[in-house]
């Protein structure tokens, strides 16, 4: 019996060892056998599905490199970027590896990639400010074409699992300004198809994260752990985010949520919350500056955050159409203190939640509560309704000594002095439309205050501010502000003002100001909330009176001055500077000399006034009126246009090639609200290709509008009398209407500096000699500030005065079918022809000339398509009463002249919303006819005159 057993396990062991034997030999014996199978199909399914080059230092096949799977590796591997980064690497690494299904391979002879393996690896992913990426290295093909080429294929991918080690990912996106870099990073993914859906599960540890937004540093250095477990339902393309988890040096954060992709659109719905969360773990996730000084600070305290974010973009359906924010964040038993500080903050308690859902907020704070330096600040805040009706319950109560407090914090980068008292309560209906303010009643004090960040050495310094508002009727007209005090001093120069606001429906104002400010220093110590970003200002002024109130007597006075101040708008493309200019305050007017404004390379000098200047500072409603003289040596106005930059691609015969352009992506937009006259007089104004000399006439801003009257210029070697409008009606679109008489213009220049000559006179391209131009017309402008051709309407007159053709091929075919050789290339001169401009046709009345020894007349239709359906009459010598009819029909490329008397009309092309255009086009014109004329020079210069022999101590 015991001899059986033993004979067993002899026989047990024995093939154990030639299983074993037999899998040893299989692990050496089938990469050799299957080496070339598996590498042919590889490569050659790498090279058809890429557009760029894989270059490899050496391959092999194992199953020793990620044992037990059988690997094919690429060695030393270096993967292009895509074009136009071809230059540049998108992958270099160690190995990139593909596991094989060994089953499939050795009883189907199909290579089925099942793993894919990447080690040590650099990845450099660009996106440029263009939204061109260096990754879009997939070939594109016909889907039909893939999915018959896959069955056809010995190679199948289907990857069920994807392996990083230690990887490098550097991803750098200039469109949105974001950066991000990663070191050490593994990941390990792995899934299959459930029930028709991909489910994949994963893990993700980062050693080192860095990411920077718009030039700020929001991970450095970060640790990243990750598990995630995600659904993919290509059949209704949604994804699902079920049991994640992902952990930010201490801070754990458990999400999940869905992602719905539709035809035209995507929706999500995400769900964040904090997992035994605390103050100190989450410091540990803030921006390197603040990871930093959290240790160096003790903070203790409970938190249990939650956060719920659903939106969408695109076209989705409505049951998916929703945009909202939710968040509920609970502080407990909070303590802040640096280890240097004396006293901490302490019982810090805050609990707050809300969202906002579309249009409706809701959004409460039970309470805001701590204690420092035995001083207790407390608060609450309710805000529930809609943008334009919103109720606002809040009152709060502070004694803090910004002294203490600053150093209890000690946060990097902002110093902080001062003793600040508040006193705030707010309970009513805040809704404009309605003139409607809740009741308030606050104070707000600031003693000895001083502010400095690390944007400038120098500190705000002797900031002084007592401020009082109340409401005691809900209304704007029961408001009322008061400014006791705001002084400040920087860089030396000292600052102060007081101020009275009552009735917020029609204000009673009572403002003093006095001292210099230093924008340029100033905006890098604090970002503030105004356009101007650099400059000096000096003021010395007294404003006081009520607006829009004919019967209230303003007595302002002072004078401001400026000095390098660069500001912002959102309807001009580039910074205005205005390098000097002085303005002087006398009861309604406020005066200015010597105004030089900058706008990118355009010029202006201006000297004038403005009226209801307070009611336009202060009041939503108020006119700003004023006459003014604007005098420029040069004025491109193309520089108005907005702008975006677009990439433009250039083609010649040695190379293709790409250029960055600004091209023009709007109409110019006039400010609202204004109705100025000015007297205009410019050297050069510059319109594309169109140099235009010594311009002088009325300019009319009004009712968004601009309006020209009575001017005169100089262009295309000859002169001319202009009036009309120009009113933008959207971002994209704008009326125009353009009257001009012009005199002894050279045809061939004003072909190739005016776009729209090119399209009212086509026939200019072979011309050279001159003409005269009389012309009324209108139309819309689309968004390149281009007519809409469909849109024009006009009429009017062209002297030809001494002309000659070359090459012209409309008549060159009508000289061959004629027989006459004097119709080609002809000299024509004092030729009148009357047309009319109408749904993108030109039509031209019957006019004659002579092309000796012939008598010609012609008429007919051109559309600005190219469409041509013309007539003429050859009327022979000696007197032209026997004639030949010639008729004209096809395009300006393709066209027939054949014997004949009938020629068919062009059909027209009628624009959209023709009668509304019409209507509009005639309230603008009639409003230009009741422009005022800005005042003449000398009165401006009078009321300046005057102002300035006002005595300093009357003023003052």
């Amino acid at each position: 019996m015991e001899k059986t057993n033993t004979n067993r396990w002899k026989k047990i062991l024995k093939w154990s060892f030639i299983v074993l034997g037999l899998l040893i030999i299989s692990l050496f014996a089938i990469p050799s056998l299957f080496n070339d199978v598996i590498s042919n199909e590889i490569k050659k399914g790498i090279n058809s599905n890429l557009s760029t080059e894989l270059q490899f230092k050496d391959s092999n096949i194992s199953f020793f490199n990620h044992f037990p799977s059988l690997t094919f590796s690429f060695e030393d591997v270096n993967l292009a970027s895509a074009k136009p980064f071809e230059q540049d690497t998108l992958i270099n690494a160690k190995e990139l590896g593909f596991g094989v299904n060994v089953f499939k391979l050795i009883f189907s002879d199909k290579v089925v990639i099942t793993e894919t393996y990447l080690t040590d690896s650099n990845i450099y992913l660009i996106k440029d400010a263009f939204g061109r990426s260096n990754y879009d290295i997939y070939k594109t093909t016909d889907t039909t074409a893939v999915a018959k080429d896959t069955t056809a294929s010995d190679l199948n991918l289907n990857l069920r699992r994807l392996k990083l080690e230690n990887a490098s990912i550097h991803y750098i996106d200039n469109d949105n300004g974001l950066t991000f870099s990663s070191n050490g990073l593994n990941y390990n993914g792995r899934g299959g198809i459930v029930d028709g859906k991909l489910e994949l599960g994963s893990r993700l540890d980062i050693n080192s994260v860095n990411i920077t937004f718009n030039h700020t540093d929001y991970l450095s250095g970060k640790k990243i752990e990750a598990k995630a477990f995600t659904i993919y339902d290509t059949e209704n393309l949604s994804v699902a985010l079920d049991k994640n988890s992902i952990s930010l040096n201490d801070l754990k954060v458990n999400f999940n949520g869905n992602l719905d992709v539709f035809d035209n659109g995507i929706a999500y719905n995400l769900h964040f919350k904090t997992e035994d969360g605390s103050l100190e773990k989450v410091m540990s996730a803030l921006p390197p500056k603040y990871s930093d000084w959290s240790k160096a600070v003790t903070l203790k305290g409970d938190l249990d955050a939650t956060f719920n974010l659903a939106g969408y973009s695109g076209t989705v359906p409505e049951a998916s159409a929703v945009d909202k924010m939710e968040v509920d964040v609970t502080v407990a038993n909070g303590t802040i203190k640096h280890d240097n500080a004396p006293q901490a903050l302490e019982d810090l308690q805050l609990k707050f939640n809300g969202d906002i859902t579309n249009d409706n907020i809701n959004f409460k704070v039970d309470h805001l509560d701590f204690t420092l330096n035995n001083e207790r600040t407390q608060g609450d805040l309710i805000i529930n309704g809609t943008s334009d009706s919103l109720y606002v319950k809040s009152a709060i109560q502070s004694h803090l000594n910004l002294d203490i407090l600053n150093e209890t914090l000690n946060l990097p980068d902002l110093k902080f002095n001062g003793i600040l008292v508040t006193d705030i309560t707010t309970d009513g209906v805040y809704k404009p439309l309605s003139s409607k303010l809740p009741k308030t009643k606050g104070a707000f004090k600031l003693t000895s205050g001083l502010l400095q960040t690390s944007g400038h050495p120098e500190p705000i310094r002797d900031i002084e501010l007592d401020a009082l508002i109340e409401n005691t009727g809900e209304t704007y007209e029961a408001s009322t502000l008061t400014i006791n005090t705001l002084n400040f001093s920087f860089l030396g120069n000292q600052f102060t003002s007081t101020a009275f606001l009552k009735n917020f429906d029609q204000p009673e104002y009572d403002i003093t100001s006095k001292g210099a400010i230093d924008f340029t220093a100033l905006n890098d110590v604090i970002d503030l909330p105004l356009v101007i970003t650099n400059g000096q200002l000096t003021a010395d002024m007294h404003l006081k009176g009520q607006l829009n109130n004919a019967q209230a007597e303003n007595a302002n006075s002072g004078t401001l001055n400026l000095k390098n101040l660069a500001f912002t708008s959102e309807m001009l493309p580039y910074p205005v500077v205005i390098s000097e200019g002085q303005f002087l305050f006398l009861n309604d007017k406020m005066a200015f000399t010597n105004l030089a404004v900058q706008h990118q390379s355009s010029h202006v000098l201006m000297d004038g006034y403005f009226r209801n200047y307070m009611d336009y500072a202060l009041y939503s409603k108020g006119i700003l009126t004023g006459d003014l003289q604007l005098k420029a040596p040069k004025i491109d106005i193309t520089e108005f246009f907005p702008k975006e930059a677009q990439l433009t691609a250039q083609t010649d015969s040695i190379s293709n090639s790409n250029t960055v352009e600004n091209v023009v992506s709007g109409v110019m937009q006039i400010p609202k609200n204004v109705d100025l006259a000015i007297k205009v007089i410019i050297d050069t104004l510059d319109y594309n290709k169109l140099n235009i000399t010594k311009l002088s006439g009325d300019l009319g801003i009004k009712d968004q509008g601009l309006f020209l009257k009575n001017s005169t210029l100089n262009m295309v070697d000859g002169s001319a009398k202009i009036e009309g409008f120009y009113q933008p009606t959207s971002t994209q679109e704008a009326l125009f209407a353009l009257n001009i008489d012009a005199k002894q213009l050279n045809i061939e220049k004003g072909y190739n500096s005016m776009a729209l000559f090119k399209e009212l006179a086509p026939a200019a391209a072979q011309a050279s000699g001159i003409v005269s131009v009389t012309y009324e017309l209108t139309g819309v402008l689309d968004d390149t500030m281009l007519p809409v051709m469909p849109s024009l309407k006009g009429e009017g007159i062209l002297k030809v005065h001494d002309v000659k053709f070359d090459g012209y091929k409309l008549l060159g075919k009508v000289s061959e079918k004629s027989g006459f050789d004097a119709l080609n290339d002809p000299k024509v001169s004092e030729i009148t022809i009357n047309s009319t401009v109408s749904n993108n046709v030109l039509a031209i009345e019957q006019f004659k000339f002579k092309v000796s020894p012939f008598r010609l007349r012609a008429e007919g239709q051109t559309s600005f398509d190219g469409d041509l359906s013309l007539k003429m009459r050859i009327g022979l010598p000696p007197l032209g009463l026997i004639g030949i009819p010639v008729v004209i029909e096809g395009t300006s490329d393709d066209f027939e002249v054949k014997l004949g008397k009938k020629s068919k009309d062009l059909s027209s092309e009628e624009p959209d919303d023709t009668s509304a255009v019409d209507a509009q086009l005639e309230d603008i014109s009639k409003r230009k006819d009741s422009l005022r004329d800005s005042q003449s020079v000398n009165k401006i210069n009078t009321l300046q005159n005057d102002i300035n022999e006002i005595k300093s101590d009357s003023i003052n």
